[in-house]
């Protein structure tokens, strides 16, 4: 089964999105369409205390401004590769997509949720063959989540890019935030970067406050531009 939300198909002045203790499973896939020239004012989608199971949540592609995605107080267990027409997986993960871009004042947030993968070589977030995109007063958070990750060599979160573009973008006065997480099992990266990532402008990459069970690893797989600098966290 797979449900597709169309972004692009919403008028008005708020819109309003509720998935509320669904249950997914067995290849199921829900998929959050993205076009960022939607007519809405303003976006609000909320999937809150779903269940997936061998399913697939995927927000995906560019999101309109004052767009709001809570993904909050969901458990995901995955224990194989979950596919989806249009996306290249070569691992199994939770969440995963291709691409996704918000800005002008948005937020993506996953809180509060509970990944569990059983399988060697998984990701609990996968973004496929294009970037994360941050900009223009906006937040990725990833916050209070727990992870349980079966064998040493899984990731957490990746971000794959392309050949062609960079993997992370986060300009004008935008963050993504990772912060009070708990990994309960050995991984092998936390954050794997593949391609390059911009940042410019008043922006952050924050990392903190995350408990492991053993010491994490975050690996960038390219070099900064030199125009750019290292960001903090304060």
């Amino acid at each position: 089964m797979s449900l597709t939300v169309l972004i692009g198909a919403m008028t008005g002045e708020v819109a309003t999105v509720t998935f509320d203790r669904c249950t997914w499973r067995d290849g199921a896939v829900l998929l959050l369409l993205g076009n960022a020239y939607a007519a809405v004012g303003s976006l609000n989608i909320v999937v809150t205390g779903n269940t997936f199971r061998d399913a697939l949540l995927s927000p995906e592609g560019g999101f309109p401004p004052h767009t709001n995605i809570t993904i909050s107080g969901n458990r995901f267990t995955v224990t194989r590769l979950v596919s989806r027409s249009g996306l290249v997986l070569d691992s199994p993960s939770c969440v995963a997509m291709n691409g996704l871009a918000i800005s002008n004042n948005s937020a993506v947030v996953l809180s509060g949720n509970v990944f569990q993968t059983v399988t060697a070589s998984s990701s609990t977030i996968h973004i496929v063959g294009s970037a994360l995109r941050v900009s223009w007063h906006s937040v990725f958070a990833v916050m209070g989540n727990a992870f349980h990750m079966a064998g040493g060599n899984t990731t957490l979160i990746y971000l794959e890019g392309s050949s062609h573009s960079s993997s992370l973008s986060v300009l004008n006065n935008s963050a993504v935030v990772i912060r009070g997480n708990v990994v309960t099992s050995p991984v092998q990266c936390f954050i794997f970067f593949i391609g390059s990532y911009v940042w410019s402008l008043c922006r952050r990459l924050c990392f903190g406050a995350t408990t492991c069970r053993e010491a994490w690893l975050c690996l960038f797989q390219a070099t900064l531009p030199t125009s750019t600098t290292t960001p903090g966290c304060s």
